[in-house]
């Protein structure tokens, strides 16, 4: 029955450390001992696959060329110690091996006395199959309560890829290039008031290669995610993803479907817990006024916006209504409130007029300009529908791909195609699908920034129509901010590399009252570090 057969082995470990390395050598070195010790058997090789699991056959290329090599007739006999090293999974054991019987290939697992070209070889191939996959199960529960354990000692999980710090055994050590664009982001946010947006671009133009894509540009959700990523305060939050079984390895957002672990205080911070809290509270008040109110509100035009010279501290508003019904406003240092500094305060009529004044000297508040900027517009958002379109699109030609591909090697397995044109079908596909992959995974980066510009332009086009009309609307995303002097205001505009330094007083009394500009002077670039 064993004459003249060429034979194959296979053999496989789960994880690729020293231990089971030598597992690895161990095992191929007792298959190529008993091949050459059988007369009239000719071995073909010996396949082996290093760090994978054994739950699924689509992620070992070594197993998978076997097979291909098995229904191709190069191949009689398979060897392996045991069905556990063959595959965990029933299922994928039990077709793989009625595929390779159907081609005149038989299976022998060594330890457990099963030979698939016997009589009885698939019945006690289910039941060893079975007990396979449920040791698998009992193995992956010992696992992850053993990964539970470590996780509450403080043993950090995951990849090497936590932007600012380096992670190695466990253990995250600070990344110091890294950390400086991170305190760097933090101080756009939090000093300069900046949005996310912004600061993207800024870092782009910097030339500071983002995360995990040296040779791209940074995105408004990378600086979100820094923002939002706890451990840069020096905190732990571990399991924000769990695997949904273990035949499938699949990951998923942990959304309260598991308990996660939160260790404070576990590792050196990047910045301070202060900053840190800080920052969670700026977009969670930036988020709340997008949801509350449109951005682009007249009302709120110098919201956080105005800053003392002298302190550095904000200006507060201040409302006092006379007893004709008319409203005093009026804004004032923060740190002249507690009593810490000697700054002016300032007429609100005041303040609006010389954010007024530098928007004209910019020419933006020109019905003209106004209007084409509104026809511009009109076309954006289908940006944004394209784009989802396409994702669309994409993942529908993928789930064909997929298909093809399936139906090329069935009809492989089958005998209808032969090795040569079963090889030049799978490798079009494979290179059309990875593709498709690509372009994918470049839409599903962005989608975010589009979907967040594409409700960008449906408020511009609002607040623009309002601008039209008269209101102070485009003031809110033209001044980005103005710092109060004792003599003189000093006004940056956002996008532009220039500030104008205005001087400005309020002359005569009620109806009478006429702000007078007296002089307004551009003063070359700046940027704030």
């Amino acid at each position: 029955m064993d004459s003249s057969l060429r034979v194959a082995a296979y053999c496989r470990v789960s994880t690729d450390k020293e231990d089971q390395r030598n597992s690895l050598a161990a095992q191929q070195a007792f298959f190529l001992d008993y091949i050459q010790a059988q007369p009239g058997w000719t071995l073909v090789g010996i396949f082996a696959d290093e760090g994978l699991s054994g739950t699924s056959t689509k992620r070992r290329p070594q197993f998978t060329e076997m097979i291909r090599r098995a229904m191709d007739g190069e191949i009689n006999l398979i060897l392996t110690k045991e069905v556990s090293r063959f595959a965990r999974n029933t299922v994928d054991t039990l077709q793989i091996t009625r595929q390779l019987k159907s081609r005149g290939v038989g299976v022998r697992f060594l330890n457990d006395n099963i030979d698939t070209r016997d009589n009885d070889g698939e019945f006690r191939l289910t039941i060893m199959a079975s007990v396979a996959q449920e040791e698998s199960r009992k193995v992956s529960e010992r696992t992850r309560w053993g990964q539970l354990q470590a996780m509450r000692r403080g043993v950090v999980f995951g990849n090497n890829s936590i932007y600012g710090y380096t992670l190695r055994e466990g253990i995250l050590t600070i990344e110091l290039e890294q950390a400086d664009v991170i305190k760097q982001i933090y101080r756009k946010f939090l000093a300069e008031r900046k949005g996310a947006h912004t600061i993207a671009r800024e870092l782009t133009r910097d030339g500071i290669p983002p995360p995990l894509r040296p040779g791209g540009s940074w995105s408004s959700t990378m600086v979100l995610r820094i923002l939002r990523n706890e451990k840069y305060c020096g905190d732990l939050l571990q399991k924000k993803y769990f695997t949904t079984d273990h035949l499938t390895h699949r990951k998923l957002a942990n959304h309260g479907e598991e308990a996660q672990i939160f260790l404070p205080d576990h590792h050196e911070p990047i910045v301070s817990r202060e900053d840190f809290q800080e920052a969670q509270a700026e977009l969670a008040r930036r988020s709340a006024k997008h949801e509350n109110q449109s951005r682009f509100s007249g009302r709120y035009w110098y919201s956080g916006k105005i800053r003392c010279g002298c302190c550095g501290k904000s200006f507060t508003c201040k409302r006092t209504r006379r007893a004709n019904g008319d409203v005093y406003t009026r804004f004032v240092c923060r740190g002249h409130l507690d009593g810490v500094c000697s700054m002016r305060a300032v007429h609100g009529p005041v303040l609006l007029a010389v954010a007024r004044h530098v928007l004209g000297q910019l020419s933006l508040n020109s019905p003209d300009i106004i209007g084409r900027l509104m026809e511009e517009l009109k076309t954006l958002p289908s940006t944004e529908n394209g784009s989802a379109r396409e994702l669309a699109q994409i993942r529908r030609e993928l789930q064909r791909q997929v298909a093809r591909k399936d139906r090329v090697m069935d009809a492989w397995l089958d005998g209808a195609l032969s090795r040569e044109d079963m090889s030049r079908l799978v490798a079009r596909c494979e290179a059309e699908m990875a593709r498709l992959h690509s372009r994918a995974e470049r839409l599903e980066h962005s989608q975010t920034d589009i979907s967040h510009e594409a409700e960008r332009f449906k408020e511009i086009r609002a607040f623009l129509e309002r601008e039209l009309r008269g209101g102070d609307a485009i003031l809110d995303e033209v001044i980005q901010s103005i710092t109060v002097e004792q003599d003189a205001f000093l006004v940056e505009v956002a996008e532009l590399p220039v500030r104008f330094r205005v001087k400005a007083a309020g002359e005569g009394t009620g109806r009478n009252y006429c702000v007078k500009i007296q002089a307004c002077t551009p003063i070359g670039e700046h940027r704030t570090m």
